[in-house]
């Protein structure tokens, strides 16, 4: 089951909750008794593999292509 921040709207106290997401309990302050809000918190989220980076875009395969064709216009002139 997992856990729910409430935040009471008149004192501004934020707790947590363990229900099912199926339910959807009245959940009231527990300092004040007054009504809450489910709060909506920051999701961390995991990218894995190729492309998520700044890093990753900037890769020059040019770079490899012209080392190939500068060796192979080097075996030409050395074959001259």
């Amino acid at each position: 089951m997992p856990l729910y921040r409430y935040k009471c709207k008149n004192c501004g106290y934020e707790f947590t909750v363990l229900h099912s997401m199926n339910e959807t309990p009245e959940v009231k302050c527990e300092l004040c008794g007054s009504e809450t809000e489910k709060v909506i918190g920051n999701v961390g989220i995991s990218f894995k593999g190729e492309g998520f980076y700044i890093t990753d875009s900037r890769k020059s395969k040019s770079k490899s292509s012209s080392s190939s064709s500068s060796k192979e216009s080097d075996q030409i002139a050395s074959a001259v």
